[in-house]
């Protein structure tokens, strides 16, 4: 939703650190994190990536290692799949598409009530599957944690800068005297900083505006209702703007489900019952970003899902399974965008080019080109066309 008085405070954040540079950027860091780097500098350094190996428990980084190894076997296999380039010959013209990655790519990793090194797996790489040769990493200095600083190390990250919200967004997107701009800025954040990708784009690419996390629960009477409550928990825990939906064929699990549900929960939770089939018609009209086929069969239903970001079958499988460690990346698209984008992948980081090559006996060619420029009243662009046929199409 537009916030004009957001817009404007982003809008000058902007204009600042373009016209700036680096001292725009300590003053803004001073002033929203209470933090003076104007003398150790925006970009981490080398010492305190390696030091944060001292500080992490054995366990958490088996946990991250996990994850690194499932999303990066994930990527490398979905790249594998992508056609890099293909050619269409008919007679007197050939044309195709070839792929390319993208050069250079800044994640924001936000801060707020947490610290989130997925991530920072969920983002990079995707990107480093595609052959993004340059990722640049932000995130506000308060979150600079451990996890976060020996989850870069582990995804090969190297050039990461103390520095949150709209300012780095800007700084990314128009590059100071230390941060090198980038052509693509992906990974969530605040109000700010969806503002500031807003704005920022054109300049730069963006992966999607994302808006309040929201999961899609369809359940039916089989699954334990101790799953369908965490996973409604789980979901508006995220932020108080964060949605649950919950239908179900059964009204005993309903009944169930109302029960053992926190009374807190239930301003953020829509619940309905109805058949698993009505519920399907009823996902697809909201688009989640998450959606749970809590069933005993989740897979018949996969041909009727029509709009979700991503799908978890199985009594067994939790929206939080997708957040942290399966694979495909968390970045999806929410408040209803499901019906018209995908999540992060390593598609958002390839780029489509097309090419054409005409014979140079193809005259024929030539005639319809000059006839339609002629109509559109385009002078030089009928004359190109008529160059190569006067030419005999040939040298």
């Amino acid at each position: 939703m537009f916030n004009s008085k957001i817009n404007n405070q982003v809008a000058n954040i902007i204009e600042d650190i373009r016209k700036n540079g680096d001292k725009a950027v300590f003053s803004y860091v001073k002033k929203f994190d209470g933090m003076d780097l104007s003398k150790s500098g925006l970009k981490v350094s080398h010492q305190t990536i390696a030091a944060s190996d001292k500080s992490m428990s054995l366990n958490l980084k088996r946990a991250i290692k996990s994850s690194f190894d499932n999303v990066s076997s994930y990527h490398k296999a979905e790249f594998n799949q992508i056609k890099k380039s293909w050619s269409l010959n008919k007679k007197g013209v050939q044309t195709g598409q070839f792929l390319t990655p993208i050069e250079s790519v800044g994640i924001y990793v936000p801060g707020g009530r947490f610290s989130y090194p997925s991530t920072i797996i969920m983002t990079a790489l995707a990107a480093k599957s595609a052959g993004v040769k340059r990722i640049a990493m932000t995130t506000p200095p308060k979150m600079m944690s451990a996890p976060v600083l020996w989850t870069a190390k582990l995804c090969g990250i190297q050039d990461i800068y103390s520095i949150g919200g709209a300012a780095a967004i800007a700084a990314l997107a128009y590059g100071t005297e230390t941060i090198k701009k980038v052509d693509m800025i992906v990974g969530p954040g605040n109000a700010f900083v969806n503002e500031a990708k807003r704005q920022v784009f054109g300049q730069v690419g963006i992966d999607s505006l994302a808006g309040p996390s929201e999961v899609c629960i369809i359940a039916d009477k089989g699954c334990p209702t101790i799953y369908i409550v965490s996973d409604i928990m789980a979901q508006v825990e995220h932020d108080p703007q964060a949605r649950a939906f919950f239908f179900c064929d059964s009204a005993s699990k309903i009944a169930q489900v109302k029960k053992d549900l926190p009374k807190e929960a239930f301003k953020q939770v829509q619940i309905k019952q109805c058949s698993i089939a009505k519920a399907i018609e009823f996902s697809n009209e909201i688009a989640p970003e998450h959606l749970e086929l809590l069933v005993k069969q989740p897979q018949k239903l996969y041909g009727k899902v029509k709009n979700a970001g991503a799908v978890f079958a199985g009594y067994q499988t939790p929206t939080a399974a997708g957040d942290y460690w399966a694979g495909p990346s968390h970045v999806l698209p929410t408040a209803g965008s499901a019906k018209f984008s995908s999540g992060l992948s390593v598609m958002t980081f390839l780029k489509r080019t097309s090419w054409t090559q005409v014979a140079a006996d193809n005259m024929a060619a030539y005639i319809d080109i000059a006839q339609f420029a002629d109509s559109e009243g385009l002078v030089w662009h009928k004359k190109s066309a008529q160059a190569r046929f006067s030419r005999g199409c040939g040298l």
